[in-house]
């Protein structure tokens, strides 16, 4: 994991953190839950859109074929579920601008939900790699690689 491309944005009181970076090159999203705020309903919302638990994390490839995508726009970072209802909402200007720019090449990127808190915003990617990865053993992480699109900004129609 590259120490370039970390991004952090929580809102207090709500039970969410999430965290981007950049995994060997790779975009990936990791958000964690407490047991308060919208994180309960998060969770059980993105386990029925498909995200599975991770059996681990280094080593392992993350699941495809989850029915939530992220979309970006100007201002936030939107995740959505297939009836394009927002699941969960982060300002833009929290996010790192590499992984902003390697999710959007690659149209895509990982996405890890960590349940039982949040892991210290201030580690190095390697021990957030490890914590993700002592997480998942544990039936703590659900995960998938799951699509990203910028909404372009258009024009109205003058007829």
């Amino acid at each position: 994991m590259t120490a370039a491309g970390q991004g952090r944005t929580e809102e207090p009181g709500d039970g969410v953190a999430l965290r981007s970076l950049l995994a060997g090159g790779l975009p990936l999203l990791v958000a964690s839950l407490t047991g308060h705020g919208r994180a309960p309903r998060l969770h059980a919302a993105l386990v029925e859109a498909g995200l599975e638990p991770l059996p681990g994390f280094i080593g392992h490839d993350l699941p495809r074929g989850a029915k939530v995508g992220f979309q970006l726009d100007g201002q936030e970072l939107r995740l959505v579920d297939e009836r394009e209802d927002t699941l969960l909402r982060a300002r833009r200007d929290g996010l790192d601008g590499s992984w902003v720019t390697a999710a959007k090449r690659l149209r895509g990127t990982m996405v890890v939900v960590l349940s039982g808190g949040h892991p210290d915003p201030e580690l190095a990617p390697r021990a957030l790699a490890a914590t993700v990865d002592e997480r998942a053993r544990a039936g703590q992480a659900l995960g998938a690689i799951v699509g990203v699109a910028e909404e372009r900004p258009s024009l109205p129609l003058v007829f």
